[in-house]
C-alpha cells in the first residue's frame, strides 16, 4: 500500500509543473539514442535486452545530467555496459534531454484523482513526522510551523501537500554567480552547467557563457536539502512527515 501511494504521489509530482524541453535536442538524442543505445535499451529506452531506462532510479535522480552523463560516458562494465567515450558533451546532452523527455510522457500517460482519499494518504505516525521534522530530516533548519508552515495543511488538498513538501514550487531553479579574472561578477539563472562549461541569463536579461575552467563560479540551490533528502526517505520517513504536516491546520 505504501509503494502504491508513494508511486501515485510521484506520478502526480512530476506532472504539477511540465519541464521545458528542447524539441530540436530531444530528436537529436532520440536518434542518438537509437543508435546508440537502442540495441541493448530499445529504441524507446523502455528496455530490449537491457533495463528500461525512463522508470530508472538514476535518471529519476537527474537533473541536469549530472548523474546520466557520467554513466553514458563511463558505461558500467560490471554490468555489462560499454563506456562510449566518443560521444561529445553535446550528444550526451541530447541524449540526457530525449530521457527526460520519455520519462515525462510516459508519467503523463497516468494520472492521479485530486481528491485521493485523505485515509490512503495518513497512514504514517504524526508525533514520529514531528521527530524526523526537528531531527533527522533537518527540515526545521529552513522551515517554521510558526512561520512559512503555519497552517499549511488549511491550504492544500492532501495530495497537493504531500507532493509540495516532497517536490516544492520552483523545483530545479538554481542561481549562479560567476567571477572573472578582472574581478567583475555576474548573477543570474542558470540556464547549464557542467564541468565544461557555465551559462547564465543575466541580471541584464542577455545569456553569458564562460568556460568553467576560467572562472569562479558560486552555484545556489535553495532545494538541494530536498534532493539530498530524497536519497534518503524511507516510505516510512515520507508517511510520518505527512502526517505530521497534516496536523499543521
Amino acid at each position: 500500500m505504501h509503494r502504491v501511494g508513494l508511486a501515485l504521489l510521484l506520478v502526480s509530482a512530476a506532472l504539477a509543473q511540465e519541464p521545458k524541453f528542447d524539441s530540436a535536442a530531444v530528436a537529436r538524442g532520440a536518434s542518438e539514442f537509437k543508435s546508440t543505445c537502442g540495441f541493448c535499451h530499445g529504441d524507446d529506452a523502455t528496455g530490449n535486452r537491457a533495463p528500461d531506462l525512463i522508470r530508472s532510479a538514476s535518471l529519476g535522480h537527474d537533473v541536469n545530467g549530472e548523474v546520466v552523463g557520467p554513466i553514458i560516458r563511463n558505461g558500467r562494465p560490471e554490468k555489462g555496459m560499454p563506456p562510449f567515450a566518443t560521444l561529445s558533451e553535446k550528444q550526451i546532452a541530447d541524449i540526457v534531454q530525449f530521457l527526460h523527455k520519455q520519462a515525462f510522457e510516459a508519467l503523463r500517460s497516468n494520472s492521479v484523482p485530486r481528491d485521493y482519499p485523505l485515509k490512503k494518504l495518513l497512514t504514517g505516525n504524526a508525533e514520529a513526522g514531528r521527530a524526523y521534522f526537528n531531527g533527522a530530516g533537518g527540515c526545521a533548519s529552513c522551515h517554521s510551523v510558526t512561520g512559512d508552515l503555519k497552517g499549511v495543511a488549511s491550504k492544500y488538498v492532501p495530495l497537493d501537500l504531500q507532493q509540495r513538501f516532497l517536490y516544492p514550487a520552483g523545483a530545479g531553479k538554481r542561481t549562479a554567480t560567476v567571477t572573472l579574472p578582472n574581478g567583475q561578477k555576474f548573477e543570474g539563472p542558470v540556464v547549464e552547467a557542467d564541468e565544461f562549461n557555465i551559462s547564465i541569463t543575466g541580471k541584464d536579461g542577455w545569456y553569458h557563457s564562460w568556460p568553467r575552467d576560467q572562472v569562479k563560479v558560486e552555484i545556489r540551490d535553495t532545494l538541494a536539502g530536498h534532493r539530498a533528502l530524497m536519497e534518503k526517505y524511507t516510505d516510512q520517513d515520507i508517511h510520518n512527515v505527512f502526517a505530521y504536516l497534516e496536523t499543521l491546520k
